[in-house]
């Protein structure tokens, strides 16, 4: 993909990549065509630690907006209402740090991805900025559908294993071994075009 003088950017495997061919390119790798990123393929094959990292969020994040709202759901008629409002905002303010904010700061990482050693990256290959993972967040929504299994099929059925706040953020989530770099001009927009 890079050529052999570049050594193992993105964490690719040896010249000839894991099965005799270069990664994302021909008969050798996960799939056939182009590549749309600079991110090797294999690399976004976690799938399985997505599926827990998931569920280490969701009770991270559920556990502290259900306290949230137990610790303030108190009084009666406006004191009450009041009390309920400033809920709802510090939960939406408590899912921003969460997603967006956090992974933000902390290399693309929620605490369940520092924990099964993933990280959220831009499909060009650099940083993911605040505003993929702004986007990617809220689309969790979307991706949480019947249980999640929205996600988890567009995840198993991509080329990369983006759910569908990865394609629409351009963004994809790797082993934590995989560092960002600079944009590379020929990635310049990458995902703009079917990633399939």
């Amino acid at each position: 993909m890079m050529g052999a003088s570049q050594g193992q950017q993105y964490g690719s495997p040896p010249a000839g990549g894991m099965h005799g061919g270069t990664p994302g390119q021909g008969p050798g790798g996960p799939m056939q065509g182009p590549p749309m990123s600079p991110v090797n393929e294999v690399e976004t094959r976690v799938t399985g630690k997505r599926v827990v990292q998931y569920i280490i969020d969701y009770v991270i994040t559920a556990a502290v907006a259900y306290l949230i709202f137990w610790a303030l759901n108190r009084g009666t008629g406006a004191v009450h209402a009041i009390l309920v409002t400033v809920a709802a905002v510090l939960d939406v303010v408590w899912y921003f740090w969460y997603w967006v904010l956090r992974p933000y700061t902390a290399n693309g990482q929620s605490l369940g991805m520092q924990l099964m050693g993933i990280r959220v990256i831009s499909k060009d290959g650099g940083p993911a900025s605040m505003m993929q993972l702004f986007i990617r967040g809220v689309l969790l929504i979307v991706d949480t559908f019947f249980w999640g299994l929205v996600g988890f099929i567009t995840i198993i059925c991509s080329r990369y294993r983006q759910r569908v706040g990865d394609h629409v953020a351009k963004t994809l989530v790797v082993s934590a071994s995989v560092e960002p770099r600079p944009v590379q001009q020929q990635f310049v927009g990458a995902g703009q075009a079917d990633s399939r």
